[in-house]
């Protein structure tokens, strides 16, 4: 097979050849056999020039004019056979005829020239074309963009290639498609027009490998590669504008789908909590009338004492805990803000005395507020509703009969901020729930009751008040619960200057 093909390759070379040399002999045989005149077999072989210069090139052309303008001298202008030209009008029409038949040979080539770029440009058309058709109406992954691509590099010619896509950086790069050998150093050639934002023709083995920045609002994410190709710039940078816009649309669609999931979320949250505050709110009322008549009941037998006020404070809780979401869920929304103002840390203090009797009752609660302890600048009421949580969530994990502490005093590292704690001698901190620097990570579980919904309704609430919720061991066993908040700025103190 392999020889099959080497013979029809010399053959069709071989081909201008013959029509250069070969068709000035026949001509002139011909001529001669026939006794045409000097003009009649110029025009022949002028044919025969452009027959050479269509079929081979310039090459072929300018060796038929020569072959044939010698011809032409040798055997049909007087004397014969001979070079000598006696006739000066004989010169003239000799000179003619080479200076007209090298023009045409130039002439011919030149179109042939022009149409072979015209059919090349149009081929990029249909190729730029087909690749915009085939890129837009892709599905959403972005491996169809990568086929699309590499099926437009083929049809622009180029050999090997394909789509390689940026996660944040140049030197991250995720193959999408990619046809052929990737040496090593291609990666760095990617990185090299990702940072500078220039296309980059270099030789190579292959004949000539363009890279091409994806660009998309003066940001690279992504580059095009072509190999071996002998398509125009112009055409290969269209190209790869097309495959840029085409992977920041799958990267918008990706988003938009992603936040239609988040709107569909929150409106599932909303109408939930909605069905938990309708659904639940009812039967609470119920059960507080109840126990209200189950406690003037149970007055006179102290052993039901007790146990009514627990079932008051858990329905309390509960009825807490759906405020606290009902809330929570309106201040994300939007429905609500935070109304801070300039708080103590004592009368916030004494408020949750008043709401935890049940707790400061059970077990010793120590309080204490540093002497140079600014203001919160905080919403009173939601941080009454983090402190809350925090003792509850402290009280419940902790030993009966452990002591507890609350402590406010500046925060030690950013003057700028109240840092308020509650020390518990309970289990300690459960792993994974705080990070190493102690802050609540959002959304994080444990198994451990340490971690229940108080704590992330505590983390909202103070996130909403530009503060944070920390967790950390406490030496000699335990866990510290802080909340860090924004001070209030110490009121400015004017003085009248004597008039």
């Amino acid at each position: 097979m392999t020889s099959q093909m080497t013979s029809r390759q010399m053959f069709a070379s071989s081909i201008p050849w013959l029509i250069a040399l070969g068709g000035t002999a026949v001509v002139t045989a011909a001529g001669r056999a026939m006794r045409l005149n000097a003009n009649a077999v110029g025009f022949v072989f002028l044919i025969v020039v452009l027959a050479a210069s269509i079929r081979g090139g310039l090459l072929s052309g300018m060796v038929a004019s020569v072959a044939a303008t010698l011809c032409y001298n040798y055997f049909f202008f007087p004397p014969l056979y001979t070079f000598t030209i006696h006739e000066p009008a004989n010169w003239v029409a000799l000179t003619a005829f080479l200076v007209t038949s090298v023009a045409v040979s130039r002439l011919v080539i030149a179109a042939r020239v022009q149409a072979d770029q015209a059919a090349r440009q149009r081929n990029e058309l249909a190729s730029l074309y087909g690749l915009s058709v085939e890129l837009f109406t892709a599905t959403n992954r972005v491996g169809a963009l990568g086929e699309a691509a590499g099926r437009a590099l083929s049809l622009l010619g180029a050999r090997e290639g394909g789509l390689v896509l940026f996660d944040r950086s140049p030197y991250r790069q995720d193959v999408i498609w990619w046809i052929g050998d990737k040496p090593d150093e291609i990666e760095d050639l990617i990185a090299g027009i990702g940072r500078h934002k220039e296309p980059l023709e270099i030789p190579s083995p292959l004949g000539r490998d363009v890279y091409l920045p994806l660009l998309v609002r003066g940001k690279t994410t992504g580059a095009l590669v072509a190999r071996g190709t002998e398509a125009s710039l112009p055409a290969l940078v269209s190209a790869a504008r097309l495959v840029g816009l085409a992977v920041e649309r799958e990267r918008f669609i990706e988003e938009n789908a992603h936040l239609e999931a988040l709107r569909e979320s929150e409106t599932l949250k909303t109408s939930l909590l909605r069905a938990i505050s309708h659904d639940l709110s009812t039967p609470l009322t119920a059960i507080t009338i109840h126990i209200e008549s189950l406690r003037r009941s149970a007055a006179s037998y102290d052993e039901l004492a007790l146990p009514v006020a627990g079932i008051a404070d858990e329905t309390a809780r509960l009825r807490r805990r759906i405020d606290n979401l009902l809330a929570m869920a309106r201040l994300e929304a939007g429905k609500s803000k935070p109304r801070r103002e300039p708080t103590p840390p004592a009368d916030l203090f004494r408020a949750v005395r008043e709401n935890l009797p049940l707790v400061f009752q059970a077990r010793p609660v120590s309080v204490r507020v540093e002497e140079d302890c600014h203001d919160l600048n905080v919403d009173p009421a939601l941080a009454l509703e983090i402190l809350v949580n925090l003792i509850e969530n402290a009280h419940r994990v902790s030993p009966p009969d452990a002591p507890m502490e609350l402590t406010a005093r500046p925060h030690p590292l950013d003057p700028s901020q109240v840092r308020i704690e509650v020390l518990d001698r309970g289990p300690g901190v459960p792993a994974g729930i705080a990070d190493a620097d102690g802050q609540l990570v959002a959304g994080a579980t444990s198994d451990d009751a340490q971690r229940g919904l108080g704590l992330e309704i505590a983390r909202s609430f103070a996130s909403l008040n530009g503060g944070s919720i920390g967790l950390t061991p406490r030496p000699g066993g335990g866990a510290i619960a802080r909340f860090d908040v924004p001070s209030a700025p110490l009121p400015q103190i004017v003085t009248a200057e004597p008039s």
